[in-house]
Formats: C-alpha cells, sequence, structure tokens
C-alpha cells in the first residue's frame, strides 16, 4: 500500500525513516530537530561524527546517509540532503535522493513499512504540491513493490488536506492510511 496519513511522523511505527536535512548536518528544525528532542544530543553528535569522519565541513546536495543513532526505534534512519546550502532544490534532485533513499530499504528484506516526509518543503523551497506527485510516482514504481508499505507522514491537518487535493486532481496513486496504529 502506497499512503498518506496526517500524523507524526516520529509515531509511525516504521522499520525506516527518510527525512530531508541541511547540508551541515544540523538538527534544527523539522523531523531532525523533533529527533534531537525526542532522543537528545547525543543524536547531534553522532550526525556531526559523521561529518568529521569524511573529512568535509558540509555534506553535498543529493547525499543520502544511512545512520540510525544509538537508542532510535529504526532499522534504517536516511538522512538526505536534497536542498543545496541555499534550500534550493529541484524536482530531478529531490526524486533523485527519493528513489535511493528507498532503494536502500528494498535490500533489507525485513522492512516493510517506510515513513517519509515531505522532502525539501519545510525550508527547503519545494513546494508541496510539487513534491507530491514525486511521492506518488516513486512510491508506485514497480522497482519498490518489494517494499510492503511506504507512507507519506504530514505534520499538520492543511498539509494533510492540501494533499488530498492534489492527489484527485492529478489522479494520484496514493490513499489514504487509516489502519495504522500509534
Amino acid at each position: 500500500m502506497r499512503a498518506i496519513r496526517q500524523s507524526d511522523i516520529l509515531n509511525d511505527p516504521a522499520d525506516a525513516l527518510v527525512y530531508s536535512t541541511n547540508v551541515l548536518f544540523n538538527c534544527t528544525g523539522g523531523v531532525g530537530g523533533a529527533l534531537l528532542m525526542r532522543y537528545g544530543a547525543h543524536v547531534q553528535k553522532e550526525l556531526h561524527a559523521l561529518l568529521s569522519a569524511r573529512s568535509e565541513r558540509f555534506m553535498k546536495q543529493g547525499d543520502v546517509i544511512d545512520h540510525v543513532p544509538y537508542g532510535l526505534p529504526y532499522r534504517h534512519l536516511l538522512h538526505t540532503f536534497p536542498c543545496d546550502g541555499m534550500y534550493d532544490t529541484s524536482t530531478d534532485i529531490v526524486e533523485d535522493v527519493l528513489r535511493r533513499a528507498l532503494q536502500i530499504c528494498i535490500q533489507d528484506q525485513l522492512v516493510s513499512r517506510v515513513a517519509v516526509s515531505a522532502l525539501a518543503t519545510g525550508y527547503g523551497h519545494m513546494a508541496l504540491d510539487d513534491f507530491i506527485p514525486i511521492a506518488a510516482r516513486v512510491f508506485n514504481d514497480p522497482d519498490f513493490a518489494a517494499i510492503p508499505k511506504i507512507v507519506l507522514c504530514l505534520p499538520d491537518d492543511s498539509s494533510f488536506t492540501w494533499t488530498q487535493q492534489v492527489i484527485r486532481e492529478f489522479n494520484l496513486e496514493l490513499a489514504e492510511d487509516t489502519n495504522c496504529e500509534q
């Protein structure tokens, strides 16, 4: 099932979580900020250690890093970097990043549910109605059929309502996920 749901992505019972962050790998807002608030400062320390181990000051636009900090409940936590340092991106970059993140998930047969945030739409300059067709196209790609459930989690009712309208307008294949335990 490919679905959308209005929920806090950290409350979704996912095996893998895909979200976007900034090129500094700072948990300053959105999902990254929520991860830091819920799980503690060690999350930020681990992410900065990963960046330092690469001997770089910044992540590169388009990077996808699979790293689950200690104590988090995921098999895979996919930190994606669809935006550049000025938070600009393109639909091609966002689609490529999402595809590569899901490609990591299908390599693990124990991943049955992937929660995805609306990449590059928070601080990033991509409009939600530009991201929704990307998500529908990628989620429904036969290459990802091995993942039983991929859910786009939207944080508030207005985003969710807007997304439902975009899905209807473009006849996209995403259902509302109503059978989810929190």
